[in-house]
């Protein structure tokens, strides 16, 4: 991606001031694109590998995608303000390093342990791994040009998963399923390698950011960009984020609240697909490529999502997704035949994109502290990761049947729609009230 620019008026300098955005990110959208297959490819076949091969029970899989969620939770937050204070490319080296030995440890020794105890590590190290990589391609970026990077962003990851989960289950057949464990395990390596070379990028842009001022007649001249400037640039965007927003605070709010309930739902469609796969009779090719119709919908909502903004910080369609998710989530869980389960897969996959774009848009639209706000944001998903497996494993435990998780999960699906409406009431009546103050 090139360099952009925005224009605002700085206290001090003469005519307009171009602020360069940022270094070029293709790197970074090359580093997501890698680790989204190689996640995807990995956590969603090793779910089947384990349930076909290695004697898992349905239980036994929902209790390794709680353990996958609940460490997510806690590794995202310290992830984030890890490479906030630390550096964000020392906290990729930590990422890319622990996945590369989680992966390795599940496919040097077969045994269960060894495999739970590798996702347990390559779990924990993607922690220190998405928030700076949502934090790289957001940074230095003017409130204009952040949709646009958000929306590369979502549309790369979400395509390369989808990918990833479509062709994984021929990769398994082909390759073997070694290649379950050997295939992510040189992306890693590779993205660990990659890393001293975009740093090193990253801090010479950094170390040598400029300022051009256009003048009457002198024509473009570059000025080191100074403490005062800086501060000066930065109250222009806050007063542009805060004229931007002014009595929508509430959106800050859903972006918090609305990828725990959306990854309540998709886990929990993860965790169940070994078990759907036995009930519609499918082998782990063709379910592969049956389950991938979902990430292939999120993706092109994530595209249209990008190019299209009339969605910005409007409510309807934020609350309008969380309906369409329960609807689409009861529908893969219950699913008698494949094409039920593909028109659900497509209410799933679009309810989750403008949920899932909204919290992370919502999150760092205004935000100074990226890498630690980014933590958050997977630490809210890591909520959802675990609390969907969670209350499926509690309904099954004690109903004794698959189709538990749809009428456990779904009432907290629509809780989380209850409560998104009163949080826009709440938004809207501080609003008036203050409205009548002023005037």
């Amino acid at each position: 991606m090139g360099v952009g620019s925005v224009d605002c008026a700085v206290p001090g300098w003469a005519g307009v001031i171009n602020v360069r955005t940022g270094p070029g990110k293709n790197g970074y959208y090359v580093l997501e694109g890698l680790n989204s297959f190689a996640t995807a490819y990995f956590f969603n076949y090793v779910l089947q590998r384990l349930r076909r091969e290695s004697g898992f029970s349905d239980m036994d899989t929902l209790l390794l995608c709680v353990l996958h969620g609940f460490l997510y939770i806690p590794g995202s937050v310290y992830g984030g303000k890890f490479g906030q204070r630390f550096g964000y490319f020392r906290s990729l080296h930590v990422g890319f390093g622990g996945q590369f030995a989680g992966v390795v440890l599940a496919g040097l020794v077969p045994a269960a342990w060894a495999q739970v105890a590798g996702v347990a590590i390559w779990t924990t190290s993607m922690c220190f791994v998405w928030p700076m990589l949502e934090a790289l391609v957001s940074e230095h970026e003017s409130k204009e040009r952040l949709p646009d990077r958000v929306g590369i962003y979502n549309v790369t990851w979400a395509a390369t998963a989808a990918v990833g989960v479509f062709a994984g289950g021929t990769l398994y057949k082909v390759l073997g399923a070694a290649s379950l464990y050997w295939l992510p395990a040189l992306v890693h390596l590779g993205q660990w390698v990659a890393l001293p070379g975009l740093a090193r990028k990253h801090d010479r842009w950094v170390g040598g950011q400029r300022l051009v001022t256009a003048t009457g007649g002198g024509g473009e001249k570059d000025r080191l960009l100074t403490s005062s400037t800086t501060e000066a640039v930065g109250r222009e965007q806050r007063l542009l984020t805060s004229s931007t927003t002014e009595g929508v605070g509430y959106f800050k709010q859903l972006a918090w609240l609305g990828n725990p309930f959306n990854y309540m739902a998709i886990n929990t469609v993860l965790a169940i697909v070994p078990a759907l796969s036995v009930r519609l009779g499918q082998d782990v090719e063709r379910m592969g490529q049956l389950m991938s119709v979902w990430f292939v919908a999120r993706a092109v909502a994530f595209a249209v999502l990008w190019k299209w903004t009339g969605w910005h910080y409007r409510f309807g369609w934020f609350a309008s997704a969380l309906l369409l998710l329960l609807a689409g989530f009861v529908g893969v869980v219950l699913a008698p035949s494949t094409w039920v389960l593909v028109v659900a897969q497509v209410a799933l996959g679009w309810a989750s994109a403008v949920l899932y774009y909204s919290s992370l848009f919502y999150t760092m639209d205004g935000s100074e502290a990226k890498g630690e706000h980014g933590g958050l944001h997977e630490a809210f998903i890591g909520c959802g990761i675990f609390g969907g497996p969670a209350v499926s494993a509690l309904a099954i435990w004690a109903t004794g049947s698959e189709l538990a998780p749809a009428w456990a999960v779904g009432p907290f699906l629509f809780a989380g729609f209850v409560i998104s409406v009163a949080l826009k009431l709440r938004g809207t009546t501080k609003k008036v009230l203050r409205d009548d103050k002023v005037g």
